[in-house]
């Protein structure tokens, strides 16, 4: 028999598209793992025998967050060394990756898309692991390790797989789908915070992205990318990438082959990231002042909030992610993300809460990031009116609780004991 679940008394924000939405009062009527009918000012009447009824007392009921940029590979004391990460023995690293698993969902977080792993199978072992109902966590679009050309960062292929060419590349999209992987990163672009790898610079070409895009797609998966200059962005946009990540820098060539693809392309810029290292955030942890003006950080910081701007006026849709995990973004922080978009890109904050909601499910291929009928259940019901103050998504003590498939996932001990 179907699980019928009745929320009623909800303040509820749909996400339905208007920026300027406000919560209204409401109920939500959920079997199995899908909204069934969501009605405002008025309450939807049950026979109490079959139906779960559970009062939300004026809470805020909106869609389960998403975050599009994941390292679940970080643990919770992760600072900057990966290659001590990639070298821990499997079996704490695994519990490493499930502390981390749990810290997403109980931040509100129903859905995220890796953007490239450590230990190879970390996020196909984390998937099947909350599917399994074995350890609690949101929904993964899982990554591999990530993918380098071999002029470009991590060339020396110590913790990415390295392509020399269209052929190659294709091979290791092959590879890494037929272990489980659906969402594949690869450095088409530098990183300033290696000097020597510039973000201006650009790795790989039209025909590699090209095979890239072709081979991840004959398997159900898609294209990410690490792009931060101008000219990797275009190439990206051009190619069949589905997410770009950071695109820092924005020339004109950019934006027209972004607005060429339409709905088909989503930028996931990573502000918070960037706004932590230029305001010293990362200094108690060994990134000084001096690293910080080599890596051009600050000028990208300025460009990046500017191309926000640009992206949003072009109607280029933005996904929330970024990063997180260090110290200085540490993990369960996730929704600064969204605070940045309101405080520097001019969003408002129901604005700001769509990159995370209902931008990303259509990104994931998934029926989800709004209440509406017929779209899976994955639900977050806060105390306080995120449309108004984003950062209420920031604070615990105000997430009442988490459902996800239909079932709640997560239920806060201090308002519920």
């Amino acid at each position: 028999m179907t699980e019928r679940m009745l929320l009623t008394n909800a303040r509820i924000l749909t996400c339905d598209g208007d920026p300027d939405e406000k919560p209204a009062d409401g109920d939500v009527l959920i079997e199995g793992n899908r909204i069934v009918a969501v009605t405002k000012a008025h309450r939807i009447d049950v026979d109490p025998a079959g139906t779960r009824v559970v009062d939300l007392r004026g809470a805020t009921l909106l869609p389960g967050l998403g975050d599009a940029h994941t390292h679940i590979s970080w643990p919770l004391d992760f600072v900057f060394d990966h290659a001590a990460v990639a070298a821990a023995p499997e079996g704490r690293h695994l519990l490493d990756v499930a502390a981390v698993t749990r810290t997403y969902l109980e931040s509100g977080y129903t859905l995220i898309i890796g953007a490239g792993v450590t230990q190879p199978l970390d996020d196909v072992l984390a998937r099947d692991a909350i599917d399994q109902n074995l350890i609690p966590g949101p929904r993964i679009i899982p990554s591999g390790a990530m993918i380098a050309d071999k002029n470009g960062l991590g060339a020396d292929g110590g913790l990415m797989e390295v392509a020399a060419d269209a052929k190659e590349l294709r091979q290791i999209v092959a590879r890494q789908c037929e272990t489980g992987v659906r969402s594949l990163k690869l450095f088409i672009s530098g990183d300033g915070v290696l000097p020597q790898y510039p973000s201006q610079d650009v790795y790989m070409n039209d025909e590699m992205l090209t095979a890239a895009v072709e081979e991840a797609a004959r398997h159900d998966a898609f294209i990410t990318t690490h792009a931060r200059g101008s000219a990797s962005v275009a190439m990206a946009a051009r190619t069949g990438v589905r997410i770009i990540h950071h695109a820092c820098f924005l020339g004109d060539d950019a934006l027209r082959a972004l607005q060429a693809r339409g709905d088909d392309v989503w930028v996931c810029p990573g502000l918070h990231y960037l706004y932590a290292m230029v305001s010293g955030h990362a200094g108690p942890w060994g990134i000084t002042d001096e690293q910080i003006e080599a890596s051009g950080y600050r000028e990208e910081f300025r460009s990046q909030v500017d191309g926000l701007r640009k992206l949003r006026e072009a109607g280029i849709k933005i996904l929330a992610g970024g990063d997180f995990g260090h110290q200085w973004t540490r993990h369960g922080s996730y929704a600064a993300e969204l605070q940045r978009y309101v405080e520097l890109a001019g969003m408002t904050p129901v604005e700001a809460i769509h990159t995370a909601t209902r931008n990303m499910g259509p990104a994931a291929g998934l029926a989800s990031g709004q209440v509406r009928e017929g779209f899976l259940a994955d639900l977050l019901a806060v105390d306080g009116d995120p449309a108004a103050d984003v950062t209420v998504l920031q604070r615990p003590a105000l997430r009442r609780a988490v459902i996800k498939d239909g079932r709640f996932a997560y239920v806060n001990p201090e308002i519920f004991p």
